[in-house]
């Protein structure tokens, strides 16, 4: 009896301790949720209670992407235009190098129901559409558990389709066999509802935990993050984008001094360390297309996905670098071919379409050859701030 009765305490405390800490955890993140909207950082993207909060904000749209959204674009950078949130308009950047189409199916799915206006952006990388797509060397690390779960739960969304994003990443999940087994109990315990209770149990407890994780993990990131919401605060239907991409075109000719691909000096530095490189460089792409690839039937997830739960996507179709691209002579059919296909899914899905695809030659709407640079930036914040006042 003594057993028994020491045996209850010790669950009670911990039970009692574990319920203080996700308390505590959850207040703290609420009061940061202001400093928040433009940290775009996976322990902030993957916590689903902050990201909760930020679409509770006032004029807020998620924007999805990858390494373009990790890096500055001078003034035209939204975190900078919109001074990190101190604006009635803003951009809430969710994506890191490596994450494409199928991952932001799920986090939009996980997402859906908190999403305000219920719009929401997918900026689209063309080196994602390469004839092998997505791999699974280190598909792991830009996977989240947590959001999975949540995804999985959304029974707005088909059983079939939720079925076909959880295939889709168990093939992609190889390499990383204690988690690809967590991710088919997942799909035991949610779609397939074969999981023993005992099983049930002990997942709802590490998801539970995995939670509590992304909070801590979010306050201990974000730790020393100060942002000033101080000064006059921008007015988005106040902001000029002609004079936004002049000051672009400024910003990029003094970054792009030193070369004739309008190329950022340091960048093309590492490219190009002497002359000869570029004649070493010309027909090393010739026999490449993004034409065919497994990322297309990923974007038609994610489409899939934004059809079901009630979503209107913008999706934004950047340009490859067409003075870089000649010069490795990647042909100009593999790159319009892709340019295509996009247009035709967008088609197909009802989608909108910001297609920049016409700009492969316009100086500095690259940074580099291939991320989104000064007017770029100018370009996209126009295209997505029209696209959330429509109707």
């Amino acid at each position: 009896m003594k057993k028994l009765t020491a045996l209850l305490i010790a669950v009670l405390l911990f039970l009692t301790t574990v319920i203080g800490m996700g308390i505590f955890l959850g207040r703290t993140v609420d009061q940061k949720t202001g400093d928040l909207l433009y940290y775009n950082a996976d322990s902030r993207n993957r916590c689903l209670r902050v990201m909760k909060n930020i679409f509770a904000e006032d004029g807020v749209i998620p924007v999805f992407g990858s390494s373009e959204l990790s890096s500055g674009g001078g003034s035209s950078f939204p975190s900078q235009l919109f001074q990190e949130g101190n604006s009635d308009f803003n951009m809430i950047l969710i994506g890191r190098g490596g994450t494409q189409s199928l991952l932001h199916a799920i986090n939009l799915g996980a997402m859906a129901d908190q999403i305000p206006d219920k719009k929401a952006v997918l900026i689209l990388s063309p080196q994602w559409f390469t004839e092998e797509g997505a791999q699974p060397a280190g598909y792991s690390s830009l996977f989240s558990e947590g959001m999975f779960v949540e995804f999985l739960k959304n029974t707005s969304i088909p059983l079939e389709l939720r079925t076909a994003v959880s295939q889709r990443i168990q093939s992609l999940l190889v390499e990383d066999l204690p988690q690809l087994e967590r991710v088919q109990q997942y799909d035991a315990s949610i779609l397939q509802q074969s999981l023993n209770p005992v099983g049930k149990l002990g997942q709802a407890v590490y998801v539970g935990f995995l939670e509590q994780k992304e909070m801590f993990s979010l306050i201990w990131a974000a730790r020393n993050l100060t942002v000033s919401h101080e000064g006059e605060p921008v007015k988005a239907a106040e902001i000029d984008y002609d004079v936004l991409r002049e000051a672009a075109d400024r910003e990029g000719e003094a970054s792009c001094s030193g070369n004739d691909f309008y190329i950022k000096n340091d960048y093309y530095e590492r490219l190009v360390e002497k002359p000869s490189d570029l004649d070493w460089y010309r027909g090393t792409w010739s026999d490449l297309s993004y034409a065919v690839s497994p990322e297309y039937e990923d974007l038609a997830l994610f489409l899939e996905v934004c059809k079901a739960t009630g979503i209107t996507p913008l999706i934004v179709s950047v340009p490859v670098h067409g003075y870089w691209y000649d010069q490795r002579s990647f042909p100009k059919e593999g790159r319009e071919a892709y340019y295509e296909n996009i247009r035709e899914l967008c088609e197909k899905y009802d989608a909108a379409l910001a297609d920049f695809s016409d700009k492969e030659y316009e100086p500095f709407f690259l940074r580099d050859i291939m991320h989104v640079g000064w007017k770029g930036w100018a370009y996209i914040d126009e295209a997505v701030y029209q696209f959330y006042k429509q109707p």
